[in-house]
């Protein structure tokens, strides 16, 4: 859904343009960062009694789902779950 008008398109970038690179950079991490924090919070409360390893399953499981193949996917969870379980 995009219900912008195309003139406040412009005059975002614009805005967005006019920062310095380093700042552009700056606040694009925060946002990924924040989205970030919302999914985990999100799979928390959905999720309350969730290990750390398994929050990491369904964080990569939600945010790739659509880029990586099943078979894929699979070797990275079992990656994970190695992972998570020799820290325990």
């Amino acid at each position: 859904m995009n219900d912008t008008p195309d003139y406040i398109s412009k005059k975002q970038l614009e805005i967005w343009l006019a920062k310095p690179v380093a700042e552009r950079f700056q606040l694009a991490l925060s946002t990924i960062d924040e989205i970030n924090k919302q999914t985990e919070a999100r799979i928390k409360k959905q999720n309350p009694d969730i290990s750390e390893g398994e929050l990491r399953v369904e964080f990569i499981r939600l945010n790739y789902k659509d880029d990586l193949t099943p078979e894929y996917m699979q070797e990275v969870v079992s990656w994970i779950r190695m992972k998570y379980q020799k820290l325990n």
